[in-house]
């Protein structure tokens, strides 16, 4: 049997010791598409660029939805394009406390086609808030390359995977 003192240090080495912080895990909502507007993107001899608008709507009691600037470009010009491009942080228009960022997915170098990507990657991140940590949500769509050839483009992202940021 534990005696009081055995108890009482357990619980003293317990508090004392870094604790693991706890996440807990969310699902994507239900229907909750983002919407892409005015995007372009276009390649150029050192490799291609996107730029458009974005709505992440509200989810009410859940998520603050954001209105947010995107631009990039790809990655990877002076090693044939075999590295991955990084996500480039979007500017927030409108909302608070969320972040948004894109990318140029990876291009198929072996295919010869010469295309650059073929998806663009978009991550939401819901700010943590007291002990909820903060979460990533993630969708794609494939690429159009528009530039000087069509008009601006709409199109719809659906979150596909929700991770806890560190």
């Amino acid at each position: 049997m534990f005696s009081a003192t055995h108890i009482f240090t357990f619980a003293i080495a317990a508090l004392a010791s870094p604790m693991r912080h706890q996440s807990r895990q969310v699902e994507i909502p239900t229907n909750w598409t983002w919407h892409v507007e005015g995007w372009e993107a276009g390649c150029v001899r050192r490799g291609c660029y996107f730029n458009f608008n974005i709505t992440v709507p509200t989810v009410p009691n859940q998520i603050a939805g954001v209105k947010a600037y995107c631009s990039g470009d790809e990655a990877g010009y002076d090693s044939g394009f075999n590295e991955s491009s990084t996500y480039r942080r979007c500017q927030i228009l409108e909302g608070v406390n969320n972040g948004v960022a894109a990318k140029l997915g990876p291009r198929n170098v072996s295919d010869g086609t010469g295309r650059g990507p073929q998806k663009i990657f978009v991550s939401f991140e819901l700010a943590g808030y007291q002990e909820r940590p903060s979460y990533n949500f993630t969708g794609s769509n494939d690429t159009i390359y528009n530039a000087f050839v069509a008009p601006l483009q709409e199109f719809d992202i659906t979150p596909t995977e929700v991770s806890a940021a560190a």
